[in-house]
């Protein structure tokens, strides 16, 4: 039976896929949090499992053209703010209307944000829509939610054009639908993530997430000969 067993669990390790294992990072939320890389730069990957250290703020911030812009938070790092106005008016050129109406926030304003939602829907659902402070893609400078914070705007022009045209400028739309279970959080159609052109184009070609994107990287890392 103990042979039986051991076959077995040898079979799950040796066959299960790279998402397997990246879903399995991530289901069970704030646990074995490790700081998040800052050397990584626009590619910094930002979860319940990786927190930012405290107080961080990137040292580039700018505001985003006021033509794209109807927040107060309204700071971008300098390579995503100038991709973000591309984009926007390559949209406009399409007669679809982008802005911006949250970029980056400071752990004190997410850990307030946080808070708020937890007093409105206790704290297991609000984790599922809102991230702990340090652990927040708002704080890298490097993300925007563009037009609306509701589901509904997954149904929209502007939506589509984003799914199908973002990546060309950089942006991945970071927390997409049926990959709760990876990313951690549902399905927000307006958050959109700064990667570079790079990384964007082959996660929207690939249709994964950064945390499959990481593991990718990771795996081929650790198969190139020294």
């Amino acid at each position: 039976m103990m042979k039986l067993f051991l076959l077995c669990l040898l079979y799950i390790q040796v066959f299960s896929s790279p998402r397997d294992t990246v879903a399995q990072q991530h289901t069970t939320g704030y646990v074995n949090i490790t700081e998040a890389d800052t050397s990584a730069g626009i590619l910094i990957l930002v979860n319940k499992g990786h927190k930012l250290p405290e107080g961080y703020r990137p040292g580039d911030l700018v505001p985003i053209e006021e033509a794209y812009n109807r927040a107060a938070m309204n700071l971008l790092r300098k390579e995503a703010a100038r991709a973000f106005a591309n984009m926007c008016s390559r949209a406009a050129k399409d007669s679809i209307a982008l802005w911006n109406r949250s970029a980056y926030r400071s752990d004190t304003v997410q850990r307030e944000l946080f808070e708020n939602a937890v007093m409105r829907s206790g704290t297991q659902s609000a984790e599922q829509f809102s991230a702990r402070p340090g652990h927040s893609e708002h704080q890298t400078g490097l993300t925007a939610d563009i037009n609306s914070v509701h589901s509904s705007f997954g149904n929209t022009p502007e939506s589509a054009w984003l799914k199908e045209n973002a990546h060309r400028y950089g942006f991945i739309e970071r927390y997409p639908a049926g990959k709760e279970s990876i990313t951690g959080y549902r399905y927000e159609p307006w958050h959109y993530r700064y990667v570079g052109k790079k990384a964007a184009t082959y996660i929207y070609q690939h249709k994964i997430t950064l945390e499959e994107y990481h593991e990718i990287i990771r795996n081929q890392t650790r198969k190139t000969p020294r």
